[in-house]
């Protein structure tokens, strides 16, 4: 039994997955132990995982209502403090291996300077984290502050890719730091979609636990292009009350939260912002996904035209009208061809182990902790 920690942060979608990898560890009979926010303390006990809080990061929570440059300066901070550099690395010693967020560069660097073997764990398409991401506001702000992302990366002793590496454009791009990870595929859980025939069609609607500008109005937007349609329309709002009540049409429903692994085998289409996890968990299930990307800087843009690409879905504006949603739906509903795209993708997710490959990566490391992959130029 080796001692395995992960260094994480609440951040929504990032983690669902990890503590899906954090699951299949501990059923390999390793003892893991998550560091993060106090408020993943009781997620994590359900779990059945041991928990650290880390004091650095009480600064962080993605569930506030932030301007832009408060989001940029937190997430770079994130990125960047020296002072959770340092509570990781003291944090982590003794350990048999880590797995760090990539949002947390500096925490990556922490946990080497320890001398425990690190694994970058990369929760969206690589593409976004070396292109986008590093070139953006936050990887030059965070350089400002010492720290280079993929340097950081570069430098772990592995870097897992928690996604598809068919729809992950770097993939084919083979940069020095694509050719140093591994894609392990999404870790989402899914199951074949089976909508109910007598009922009309199930909509599911998800725009993130985090909150965004306009996310409100792109809500209320959607809800009342559903309410035009002879549909079911459920919007999951993820604990994040919108800042103004929303008309509700009769034909919708309104959840604070609701577990999608319930909805979505009885949907017949997502509406969602883009996020890795919600998207991948629709498509692991072959559900269509119309994409609403609520931030332009994200990697929910990239990953809407991903999915529009492979023929699954389609990509609308979060300011787009009710109207033209209202069309975008109707049109998706009757689509065979994405419906049959979809399907062909939740089968290929569905069969394969992303969560075991995940594991066995970190095992290498344990058993080759010396090994060492250099820092591409």
């Amino acid at each position: 039994m080796s001692a395995i920690a992960i260094v994480t942060v609440d951040a929504g979608g990032n983690v669902p997955p990890t503590l899906r990898i954090a699951d299949e560890l501990a059923g390999r009979g390793h003892r893991v132990e998550v560091l993060g926010h106090r408020r993943q303390a009781a997620a994590v006990a359900r779990a059945g995982h041991g928990f650290r809080p880390l004091a650095a990061l009480d600064f962080w929570d993605s569930a506030v209502r932030r301007s832009v440059p408060a989001a940029i300066a937190e997430t770079t901070r994130l990125a960047a403090d020296r002072a959770l550099e340092d509570e990781v690395r003291r944090a982590t010693a003794g350990s048999d291996a880590a797995i760090v967020d990539c949002l947390m560069s500096s925490s990556v660097r922490g946990a080497g300077a320890a001398s425990v073997p690190t694994a970058v764990l990369f929760h969206t398409y690589l593409e976004f984290w070396q292109r986008s991401y590093r070139r953006g506001p936050v990887g030059v702000a965070a350089r400002l502050r010492g720290t280079d992302p993929l340097t950081a990366w570069s430098r772990a002793a592995g870097r897992i890719v928690i996604s598809d590496v068919a729809l992950d454009p770097a993939s084919a791009r083979r940069t020095p730091l694509a050719r140093a990870s591994e894609w392990v595929g999404p870790v989402e859980a899914g199951a074949e979609v089976e909508p109910q025939v007598a009922a009309p069609p199930l909509v599911v609607v998800s725009l993130s636990t985090t909150w965004f500008p306009g996310q409100t109005e792109a809500y209320q937007r959607i809800a009342d292009a559903l309410g035009s349609l002879p549909v079911r329309g459920v919007l999951t709002l993820g604990d994040l009350p919108p800042d103004r009540p929303l008309r509700v049409p009769r034909n919708v429903r309104v959840l604070e939260r609701a577990d999608h692994g319930e909805l979505f085998p009885r949907a017949s289409l997502l509406i969602g912002h883009g996020g890795h996890s919600t998207t991948f968990r629709a498509l692991a299930h072959g559900l269509p996904v119309i994409t609403m990307p609520m931030h332009p800087l994200l990697d929910q843009p990239l990953i809407g035209r991903s999915v529009q690409h492979a023929g699954a879905g389609s990509v609308l504006p979060k300011s787009a009208p009710a109207e033209r949603i209202a069309r975008v739906v109707t049109a998706m509903l009757a689509d065979e061809g994405a419906r049959a795209g979809a399907a062909r993708l939740g089968r290929r997710l569905r069969e394969a182990d992303a969560a075991g490959a995940a594991a066995d990566a970190v095992e290498r490391l344990v058993h080759e902790p010396l090994r060492r992959t250099a820092p591409p130029r």
